[in-house]
């Protein structure tokens, strides 16, 4: 889905529920990071984006509370598997990651692409066609590919050219800066991103997937409430039949 961030619309964190919490349940700790137009903060203002309000409705539909904790990317998923977050959005399922954690059912799906500066030389077809060329690919440390994509970068031909980028706003930069002359990313961002920073145009070079991504919850808050997650399942369920679900969706949506 090609995502525009002028679509995007204050979400206060606390939220109108419908029905009481109980006084002894305790907000579930959820990771976000500065990732427009999915999950940012302007200055001043609340945290705002899509899966900010997704998620709001889904706790709200299963009588939760969410407490947003900013941290990097990189950082969540240990902080899942010691259980310092209970939770974290975005999350791509792979089988290694269920050693600490489970996946709710998909939300949202996402797009991965290799990104570039406009007019860059010589455009791959495919991710293969780098092999052998001076040329460094930047991807956000800690992040999970969809497995064909994945497939494609243990190649050692391709591994040699990765670099990693330490958060999700170093991509534009690095881009700039020709501290890398590609990226893999979901392009709604970095466009974003693109459009509102000045400097050189960024464009997708080259889709490499869409996938379905899920609310991962610490393998350690399942131990300590067993019913977390069909209460999270059945949430999304029912927050998915309201219309502000599909409100939120046609806001973010491309023109």
């Amino acid at each position: 889905m090609l995502l525009r961030r002028r679509h995007a619309c204050l979400l206060p964190l606390a939220l109108p529920v419908a029905g009481a919490w109980g006084d002894d349940k305790a907000p579930l700790s959820i990771g976000w990071s500065d990732y427009p137009p999915f999950q940012f903060r302007n200055a001043a203002g609340p945290l705002q984006g899509m899966d900010v309000e997704l998620l709001e409705l889904m706790a709200q539909a299963c009588g939760e509370r969410l407490r947003w904790s900013r941290r990097p990317w990189a950082r969540q998923i240990p902080d899942i598997a010691q259980g310092e977050l209970d939770l974290m959005s975005s999350a791509t399922h792979t089988p290694e990651r269920l050693a600490f954690g489970d996946f709710t059912q998909a939300y949202r799906n996402e797009r991965v692409a290799l990104l570039g500066l406009v007019g860059a030389a010589q455009p791959p077809r495919r991710l293969a066609d780098l092999k052998g060329r001076a040329v460094k690919v930047g991807m956000i440390r800690g992040v999970s590919f969809p497995q064909a994509v994945r497939r494609e970068l243990d190649d050692p031909g391709l591994t040699g050219l990765l670099v990693p980028l330490h958060a999700n706003d170093l991509t534009l930069s690095a881009l700039r800066g020709r501290r890398v002359d590609y990226v893999i990313d979901d392009p709604a961002t970095l466009l974003y991103r693109a459009a509102r920073e000045p400097g050189e145009a960024v464009e997708v070079v080259l889709e490499l997937a869409v996938s379905p991504v899920h609310v991962y919850v610490s393998r350690r808050t399942i131990e300590r409430r067993p019913d977390l997650m069909q209460r999270l399942n059945a949430g999304l369920q029912r927050a998915r039949q309201q219309p502000e679900w599909h409100r939120v969706l046609a806001r973010y949506a491309a023109d």
